[in-house]
């Protein structure tokens, strides 16, 4: 079997539709099809049961499946170690991080690259999980709890939160309490994040008027006055459109800069991750709510929170 082919049969598998599988593989639905129905005829067998409700396995696909995820597993590794044996300061390294760090590492990155001329980035924004076991990136900034034992690397600061509001649109009378006032927080695609849960164990849930899977959405929300958020510090402090009316320190979410053991060694992953984390442990205060005026992060722009996997 081609290799490609099996990376498009897991692709399917794991996504359960043609479109989540060419956004994971970079290619266009009607590519999926067209070359998932040429590797089943190739089979002789269905591999899939198309239904609304996307594409199931058939017993052949779950057969399959367990196979070829074990070749996977097999060849990411033999990659990442043959990988973690170049001993060169040249080629590409693979970030997976927040949106709302893009303007932090931006400078970063300007730095470093001056530094280190032969080593180029590719960086993948997304609150989706990417896989470092993989190999679907070599870094991964995250936000998490507890980031999976597997991997390797550095905390970089315990994330405090604040409920926000409008400076100039209080949604609440002084004095009044947070829950009287209305809301905005995540839809329930993030529901598990601790901020949602901390919103839904304190709001009434006849208190949250706007619903989202964005925080770049929810932090706009708030500056036009449509109700009051929970985000972390480091967002909203600079903004002059908004006030912090409480601080929350135990949601239990540090900033982490991970690898894999396999990589550790790799000269450009490890000087790349060195130099990162000492450009985001200068942002300590930020993150820890105690930034100066005028030094915020910016919220995600774009499509795209939770650590990658």
């Amino acid at each position: 079997m081609d290799w490609d082919d099996l990376r498009l049969f897991l692709a399917v598998a794991r996504a359960g539709s043609l479109t989540g599988a060419g956004r994971a593989l970079g290619v266009r639905h009607s590519t999926v099809l067209r070359r998932m129905a040429g590797f089943e005829t190739k089979l002789g067998l269905r591999l899939f049961d198309r239904g609304p409700g996307g594409y199931a396995l058939t017993a052949a696909g779950r057969e399959l499946l367990e196979e070829a995820a074990e070749v996977e597993t097999r060849l990411v590794a033999l990659e990442r170690r043959l990988s973690g044996r170049d001993r060169r300061l040249t080629g590409t390294v693979r970030i997976a991080t927040l949106g709302a760090l893009a303007p932090w590492l931006a400078e970063a990155l300007a730095a470093f690259r001056a530094l280190h001329p032969g080593i180029r980035t590719e960086i993948a924004i997304s609150h989706e999980t990417v896989s470092l076991a993989r190999h679907e990136a070599d870094i991964a900034i995250r936000v998490s709890r507890n980031p999976p034992d597997s991997l390797i690397g550095r905390r970089i600061a315990t994330l405090v939160h604040g409920v926000y509001g409008a400076r100039d649109h209080p949604p609440l009378p002084p004095g009044a309490a947070l829950a009287e006032a209305p809301w905005v927080t995540y839809a329930q695609g993030r529901a598990d994040l601790p901020q949602a849960r901390w919103v839904a164990a304190n709001i009434p849930d006849s208190r949250i008027v706007l619903r989202t899977d964005h925080t770049g959405m929810m932090i706009q929300a708030v500056r036009a006055g449509i109700g009051l958020g929970l985000f972390a510090c480091y967002l909203c402090d600079a903004d002059p459109a908004l006030v912090r009316l409480r601080t929350l320190s135990g949601l239990g979410l540090d900033l982490w800069i991970l690898t894999h053991p396999d990589l550790r060694d790799t000269p450009r992953v490890r000087v790349l991750m060195d130099h990162l984390a000492a450009a985001l442990a200068a942002r300590r205060p930020a993150l820890m709510g105690r930034m100066p005026s005028g030094d915020a992060a910016q919220p995600e722009t774009g499509e795209g929170g939770r650590p990658a996997g």
